[in-house]
């Protein structure tokens, strides 16, 4: 999600207009393969580009899987401790790296002064030119991580360096731009950023992915980022590192916290975090999100809690789950998990 400046900006204009891609299919073009290893076969993208062009936001589905202004798309890992075990980000096709900086310290970019990612919002970066024009950037890779240098030829599928986040990110994710001409294209509606039309919206649509990229990404219209068990009252820092995901406690444990992380809830939705103990006794607790859409990522995280009946827990299986529900919408369960207590 970074805010292009010096030569990577001068690769990042956004001109309203619509391209054709008739004829173009061939290895070093569209379709494109996905630019990132997906756990379990399934992408987790949070944000889409953004094709409003006023203060609201639209995607290509013309859902809110986006902020903004945002200029492309966000692979995301579940924690800083998946992104320490290595998650390659790949070429989508055969090319040249013409651009790349390397050296950007991995942090969450919210502890930081703004004036200290100045110029380096991308983080570390590749630029890789394609055939016809095409062009594919990758920000936010992990320092030291990055497999090539300028001038090297890449092949489509190629491992060029892993998911991190250095520069503008206040989490683990793969920022990837692709332009076509020096503009910017978003590879869903294969049109250019603010093109896509508002009659043509259609989750399905992946127009300039490979069919192999189509069947690991499924459009979310918000994001569970991360849920679970903690017996520490949670904090957004803690999560995102990828604390707070226990399995089992003991029954000694002094406290007990269900927490759940999401990216892209709106002005309006109600998030349900519900808890249930081994001897049927629990509840639930909601929230409704109170904020503008155009605010950013629109991350947020929630917790419920549940008091020590006296000095021991009662032994055995503790539920969580989430349920969301968007106003007009029926609510769904986006997130459940168990602990043991023993």
């Amino acid at each position: 999600m970074p805010n292009p400046t010096g030569r990577f900006r001068t690769l990042m204009l956004c001109v309203f207009a619509t391209l054709s891609f008739g004829g173009i299919a061939h290895a070093d073009g569209p379709p494109f393969d996905l630019p990132v290893d997906c756990l379990n076969g399934e992408c987790e993208i949070v944000h889409y580009v953004d094709h409003d062009a006023g203060p609201e936001i639209r995607d290509y589905a013309c859902g809110t899987t986006t902020y903004n202004g945002h200029r492309g798309t966000d692979f995301a890992i579940p924690d800083e401790a998946t992104m320490l075990s290595g998650v390659a980000v790949r070429a989508i096709a055969d090319g040249t790296v013409t651009a790349l900086r390397e050296g950007v310290e991995d942090i969450d970019s919210g502890r930081l002064d703004k004036d200290n990612l100045e110029g380096i919002e991308c983080g570390n970066g590749i630029l890789i030119d394609h055939a016809n024009g095409w062009q594919s950037q990758y920000c936010h890779l992990r320092r030291g991580s990055v497999a090539v240098k300028n001038g090297d030829t890449v092949s489509r599928g190629q491992a060029i360096a892993q998911i991190g986040m250095s520069g503008q990110a206040t989490f683990a994710h793969l920022h990837f731009n692709l332009r076509k001409d020096k503009q910017l294209v978003d590879p869903f509606s294969g049109t250019v950023m603010g093109a896509s039309s508002t009659s043509d919206c259609t989750a399905e649509n992946a127009v300039l992915w490979s069919s192999t990229a189509r069947q690991q990404m499924t459009y979310n219209d918000v994001t569970l980022y991360g849920h679970g068990f903690s017996m520490a009252r949670p904090n957004a820092s803690d999560l995102k590192r990828g604390y707070g995901k226990e399995l089992e406690l003991p029954r000694s444990a002094p406290a007990l916290y269900f927490w759940a992380y999401l990216i892209g809830a709106n002005n309006g939705d109600v998030i349900r975090l519900s808890l249930q103990s081994p001897n049927g006794k629990g509840g639930h607790r909601d929230f409704t999100i109170d904020l503008p859409n155009d605010q950013g990522p629109r991350a947020k995280w929630f917790f419920i809690n549940m008091d020590r009946p006296g000095n021991l827990w009662p032994a055995g299986s503790y539920h969580g789950e989430v349920t969301f529900t968007r106003p007009g919408q029926a609510p769904k369960t986006i997130g459940e998990t168990d602990l043991t207590i023993r």
